[in-house]
């Protein structure tokens, strides 16, 4: 069952952690010890000093976007070890965090963020959201968005112009394919994905369960690669002999992914339009 604070026992639980001067950070990110006044921490978000923003990420997913806009040293609360993140449950630490952090990033379907935000207070201004997806206009939008926010739209715009040449390569490949390589099936998180290399998706699999009657009509279409979704896969049921099964990602942390690059990159190999 997840967590649930009343406003009692969160400032309990928060005397008790400033007082026993406990550690505060759980697994899974790293920290800095916090030895600024709020007022140096304006400044630096302001541009006066160079120690930036104190900014927090509710994923990695989240965190690799706004790294991408030209952050640093961002937070991340739900530890990449954990193969869905968003069903991570946030800690009391969690709430010391949120209550230091200047801006708050999330995506909007993480629920523990929803109640780290009632039980830290926190204010609308500092929360900050992201649209996750790996296609070049929802990238461009995020990055164009937020980079003003730290004062790094030229670093942005230079990671956009990776993106878009590293999704030009990728299209060019896919529209080398046969029309039987470039029909699949896909798991419903990936599929705007792989409708923007150039796929052609015969049937998605999600975001619901699948009726006897669903496998039976999905059986019966053309299709050589099935794709799933490492996080929350749902397709294996079509795996068989003849057709090839992938799993893809969205959340960095697996394979040795660090970045929204990284990540394309890895599920580029998969697909096998890139080396591995």
């Amino acid at each position: 069952m997840r967590k649930s604070f009343t406003r009692l026992s969160v400032m309990l639980m928060l005397t008790i952690l400033v007082f026993t001067s406990v550690p505060l950070f759980s697994e899974g990110t790293s920290e800095t010890n916090d030895t600024n006044s709020q007022a140096t921490r304006t400044e630096a978000y302001s541009g006066e000093t160079s120690l930036g923003p104190a900014i927090i990420a509710s994923t990695s997913w989240v965190a690799a976007i706004i790294e991408s806009s030209g952050a640093q040293n961002v937070t991340t609360l739900a530890p990449n070890t954990l193969k869905h993140p968003p069903e991570y449950d946030f800690s009391p630490s969690d709430i010391i965090r949120a209550t230091k952090a200047d801006l708050l990033f999330w995506a909007g379907y993480e629920g523990f963020m929803n109640e780290l935000f009632t039980a830290a207070e926190i204010d609308d201004s500092r929360i900050v959201r992201v649209n996750t997806g790996y296609t070049v206009e929802l990238l461009s939008e995020n990055i164009r968005r937020i980079s003003p926010l730290f004062g790094t739209s030229e670093e942005g715009e230079q990671q956009i112009e990776q993106i878009e040449q590293l999704f030009s390569t990728l299209k060019e490949k896919v529209s080398q394919l046969s029309e039987e390589e470039r029909s699949v099936i896909v798991q419903f998180h990936q599929k705007p994905f792989i409708e923007e290399l150039g796929y052609t998706v015969v049937a998605t699999v999600g975001p619901g369960d699948l009726s006897i009657g669903d496998v039976k009509a999905i059986e019966d279409l053309s299709f050589s690669l099935i794709i799933d979704n490492y996080h929350s896969p749902g397709a294996q049921t079509f795996e068989n002999e003849g057709r090839k099964y992938i799993q893809l990602i969205n959340f960095p942390g697996p394979f040795d992914t660090d970045s929204v690059i990284s990540v394309i990159e890895y599920n580029a190999k998969m697909l096998g339009l890139l080396d591995t």
